[in-house]
């Protein structure tokens, strides 16, 4: 009997060795599997000759031949199941299956003659070789450098992604997660993986400082070593900006919490290695560092952006104005109506608002903001003579005041207390929610 038991921690693992029948039902977007095979061997306790598995799993086809770790369910609708936790295509080991595979239909372009070939070239390991190293398919006599590429593609998208899967187990992901990596990088993964792994923080989501420095130490990456630093360095001035709303993070505490994330019991970071690589960084790019300020590029960009445009904003010529009498006489009919009196700060707020290009109105929950947003939606359109009767404008003469704001509920707060129509700000924008993409309107 063919050796396919593998051993963990010397406890026999659960498998099943099972050839996929049909798939009923995949998720190409987190590779969500429902497929049923054919029980070739197993060490688990069933009977079935042909079963449900259920699970994460790489591109499965009919024909195919895998081994799936996991474990037996009793689905109350479905039945027996097998939920699959780890699989392993079981490739052919003899030249002749090996050229059997390569000459199949899963690689259009190659045949029979070109896949011994290959096959002779590189030997019974050929898939495993050409999957790991590309350019071995330049050996190959006669493989014109298209179809040479095709097959590459081809193979590293049925083997690759499994490749991705036992490298990131040994580190502890799980099989979503690694799925994650190969999805992001496709047929680069292995290479960033073995190369770059801390680049997996800023693209793959879920993976953060401490698992991709795993990864690093599995590579030489480890200590004081200058990748590890600044890996550890950009992590942490997007966290913490992100995880606190600053635009950028002052430099003595990014320096004391760089050391604590870095250090170890065995090796200790020391601040001057921090400071040091903070300012390469910045000199190269990476950072932007002003006095005590140290900001993401993007970060850096957008408060520079923001600054700007405020600028332009505060330059605009308003292009009416109207006397302090009207505006007060306007204001003092609009408390009467409302049985309301606004305090100074609130009149302050509302005058502001209608006599300048930009206002910027804070204050904490209860102070009375919407209260002052109702007051200049008002004033506003009663000093300009507008109404605020929505079914008064058309498409050609839209609705000449847009309420916005940076949430769903706020909107709604807003629009209450208003009466008029609110919009999220990304929405007003046209800004998709997943995508960000500005759409055509």
């Amino acid at each position: 009997m063919e050796q396919t038991e593998e051993r963990q921690s010397g406890v026999q693992r659960g498998y099943i060795k099972g050839e996929i029948l049909h798939v009923v039902f995949r998720n190409e977007e987190n590779f969500y599997t429902v497929a049923v095979i054919r029980v070739r061997e197993t060490n688990e306790e069933i009977d079935e000759k042909k079963l449900t598995i259920v699970g994460v799993l790489p591109h499965v086809e009919p024909d195919e031949t895998f081994l799936f770790f996991g474990s037996i369910a009793d689905h109350p609708k479905f039945g027996i199941q097998y939920k699959v936790e780890q699989s392993r295509r079981d490739l052919p080991q003899s030249k002749q299956g090996v050229v059997k595979y390569l000459a199949s239909d899963r690689f259009p372009g190659i045949g029979t003659k070109t896949a011994e070939t290959i096959v002779e070239t590189l030997g019974e390991t050929a898939i495993s070789r050409i999957v790991e190293n590309r350019d071995v398919l330049r050996n190959i006599s006669g493989l014109k450098e298209e179809k040479a590429a095709m097959l590459y593609e081809n193979l590293y998208e049925q083997q690759g992604v499994e490749q991705v899967l036992i490298v990131l187990s040994e580190h502890g992901f799980g099989v979503d997660l690694a799925l994650k990596v190969f999805q992001v990088y496709k047929t680069q993964a292995l290479e960033i993986i073995k190369s770059n792994p801390y680049q997996l923080i800023h693209d793959v989501d879920g993976i953060g400082f401490r698992r991709a420095d795993q990864l690093g130490a599995s590579i030489g990456l480890t200590g004081n070593h200058r990748d590890r630093l600044r890996a550890g360095c950009l992590f942490l001035v997007h966290e913490l900006c992100i995880q606190e709303g600053h635009m950028y993070i002052e430099a003595e505490p990014l320096i004391n919490q760089a050391v604590a994330l870095l250090s170890s019991p065995n090796v200790k970071i020391q601040r001057e290695e921090i400071q040091q690589q903070l300012v390469q960084m910045h000199e190269e790019g990476m950072l932007v560092v002003e006095e005590t300020r140290v900001y993401t590029k993007s970060l850096f960009g957008a408060e520079k952006g923001i600054a700007s445009n405020i600028r332009r904003l505060l330059s605009t010529e308003v292009k009416e104005e109207f006397p302090e009498a009207e505006f007060l006489k306007t204001l003092g009919e609009l408390e009467e109506e409302w049985g309301i009196e606004y305090a100074s700060s609130q009149k302050q707020a509302i005058q502001e608002a209608i006599a300048k290009p930009l206002m910027l109105l804070t204050g904490g929950p209860g102070t009375g903001k919407t209260t002052v947003i109702r007051g200049i939606v008002e004033v506003y359109a009663r000093l300009h003579g507008l109404s605020l009767d929505p079914r008064a404008y058309t498409a050609s003469n839209p609705f000449p005041i847009l309420l916005t704001a940076p949430t769903g509920r706020a909107a709604k707060r807003m629009s209450e207390a208003t009466g008029l129509p609110s919009a999220t700000i990304h929405s007003m924008l046209g800004l998709e929610r997943w995508s960000w993409r500005v759409r055509q309107r």
